[in-house]
């Protein structure tokens, strides 16, 4: 390598040296600081130990606890709604600065921030950072506000309807009631009619409930979780914090909806739901007399309302479909058995008979499977208005031994429904009469036979 080329190597390092070291470094450097310097405040949402809000609505002070709950201090001590407090520090984290409209601040009252609208100050670990916010700006969607510490008024990404609705209210805690559903292993339901206890058996994926009273029976696994989601899921719309009041209605509602007692970790606790008998517009919730009276929503109130009939498991027959190995089939025309033999079906036992396979499979699971959707009546005594004195169809499954595994009875058909009897519920129930379309006639279910053709024009 000749001098000149040596020469010119080292100087191309040495500059990309420089560049690497000195040149990005600093465009850098500069990047961030224009970043930052377009950002309204310059921390992270976990660097906040606490925040107080001062509005027209009061001043509302705010604290992180060390397990990362929210705690509001002021106006009265209470939980906060962690959702609320992280949604209002991330909007202000993501506001950008768009402009500096004016450097000195001599003018503030054509900003609103004389009296400033909304004022919320950050306690860090480094100090507190205020931030004051006045009138919109030109746009909707912009507001005027100012650093403390800086005359700058500045015009920022924020909307006014995004910050000056913030009250205590919309920070303080709205689920009414406070319980880890998958710790839940009792549960009691009580109304004016009725009470419904369940207990939980088993341990994760393969926990199931059981009603142990009024009846014992298996309970409707979707239908509790569902109501144990909602009432983890049953937010207030407004809290009667004062004792007066909160007496004061309590007293001329009277005796309530429903309520629930749950134990989670051999701690019970309990919820009562009402309706308000002069205006069935409103509905409350009452846990604890220590906490507020909760309004709720009315049709929430009703929902979470259930019946033991909505919480026992509403199968007419309870039998797995790969037990049932007999299948007898009544109707007002006819009456035969089909039998399972491997994996074929054969009618009335015959070995040259083979059955529709696919079809009597389906059939025996749409049986099984079969659930009540309305309870007409817990006794069986007078069956013929429903047409079950002498039911117009019959299915009866029996297993390999001929032992009865469930029996099901339609009656008439009413309002789209039709009236049933099944072995593994006693009463006179309403079902989807569906399963009635599908039970065939024996000569239908012959494995090859095909419905004759028609003609043309005929």
């Amino acid at each position: 390598m000749s001098r000149g080329v040596l020469a010119l190597f080292i100087i191309a390092v040495g500059l990309g040296l420089y560049l690497w070291l000195v040149e990005m470094p600093t465009e850098q450097k500069r990047v961030e600081t224009a970043t930052a310097a377009k950002k309204l405040v310059d921390f992270q949402e976990g660097d906040v130990q606490a925040l107080t809000i001062i509005s027209s609505q009061g001043e509302v002070e705010i604290t992180r606890e060390k397990d990362g709950r929210w705690i509001i201090n002021k106006p009265k001590a209470m939980e906060a709604e962690t959702t609320a407090v992280e949604e209002l520090l991330r909007t202000l984290l993501l506001a950008n600065v768009s402009r500096v409209v004016d450097e000195s601040g001599t003018d503030l009252q054509s900003y609103g921030l004389t009296k400033p609208s909304l004022t919320v100050s950050f306690r860090l670990a480094s100090g507190i950072q205020t931030v004051r916010f006045g009138n919109s700006g030109p746009l909707s969607s912009t507001l005027y506000a100012m650093r403390e510490g800086s005359p700058k008024v500045l015009l920022t990404s924020l909307a006014s309807q995004e910050l000056f609705t913030k009250g205590v209210q919309e920070f303080r805690r709205k689920r009414v009631f406070m319980f880890d559903r998958s710790q839940v292993t009792r549960l009691k339901v009580t109304t004016s009619r009725e009470t419904v206890v369940l207990y939980k058996e088993g341990r994760g994926e393969k926990a199931s409930w059981t009603i142990k009273a009024p009846i014992e029976t298996a309970a409707d696994q979707p239908e509790v979780r569902g109501l144990l989601i909602g009432l983890e899921d049953l937010k207030a719309q407004d809290f009667l914090d004062d004792p007066k009041d909160h007496a004061a209605i309590r007293a001329r509602l009277g005796p309530p909806l429903a309520t629930f007692t749950l134990r989670e970790k051999e701690t019970d606790r309990t919820l009562s739901l009402f309706i308000d008998p002069r205006n069935k517009r409103l509905a409350y919730a009452e846990s604890i007399p220590q906490e507020p009276l909760y309004r709720i929503a009315p049709g929430v109130a009703q929902d979470l309302t259930k019946s033991l009939f909505a919480l026992r498991n509403k199968q007419l027959v309870a039998a797995e479909p790969d037990r049932v190995k007999t299948l007898v089939i009544k109707t007002d025309a006819q009456e035969y058995s089909v039998t399972r033999a491997g994996s074929d079906w054969l009618v009335d036992g015959d070995p040259k008979a083979k059955a529709d396979a696919a079809r009597l499979n389906m059939l025996v699971i749409r049986m099984v499977r079969l659930q009540a959707e309305r309870i007409v009546t817990e006794k069986q005594t007078d069956l013929k208005p429903y047409g079950l004195a002498s039911p117009a169809t019959e299915l009866i499954a029996a297993d390999d031994q001929g032992k009865l595994l469930g029996r099901v009875a339609f009656g008439r058909e009413e309002q789209g429904l039709a009236y049933a009897l099944g072995s593994a519920m006693t009463g006179v129930f309403q079902v989807r009469p569906d399963i009635l379309k599908d039970i065939p006639k024996k000569d239908e279910l012959l494995a090859g036979k095909t419905q004759p053709q028609k003609k043309e024009g005929g």
